[in-house]
């Protein structure tokens, strides 16, 4: 089975939604803040540790990451360096608990993964 990766960010937390073959998705929240005065850089810092471990990404073969947007250029800044923390942490190669996404960052994140998905298979067609 394989499986496409949606994922939502913000400098304060992470929504990862796992789609697999079946239309299962597995949502796991990886929230960045330990305290409200952690500032938006040493939350970036914590993101390679509150990652999952390699073997949650052994089925994945396609990852969406939300492209970052802001009401200002300070905001993306903190953004681009979230994507950055996340891009270094990803390795390179159905709700399962049967319950619907509880927040609109887990939605956006399985949407991302869905996208991904049809826009791949689209593109592995027009290639045979």
């Amino acid at each position: 089975m394989s499986a496409t990766v949606g994922i939502d960010l913000s400098s304060r937390r992470l929504d990862l939604v796992k789609l697999d073959d079946l239309n299962l998705a597995t949502h796991l929240p990886v929230e960045l803040e330990r305290d409200r005065r952690a500032t938006s850089w040493e939350r970036t810092l914590r993101l390679p540790e509150l990652m999952p471990p390699s073997s949650w990404w052994e089925d994945v073969y396609l990852v969406c990451v939300e492209a970052p947007y802001g009401a200002g250029t300070g905001t993306v800044a903190v953004l681009n360096r979230v994507v950055g923390a996340l891009a270094a942490r990803l390795p390179l190669i159905l709700w399962s608990n049967h319950t619907p996404p509880k927040t609109q960052d887990a939605r956006d994140a399985l949407c991302l993964a869905y996208y991904a998905r049809e826009l791949n298979e689209q593109a592995v067609r027009r290639s045979a």
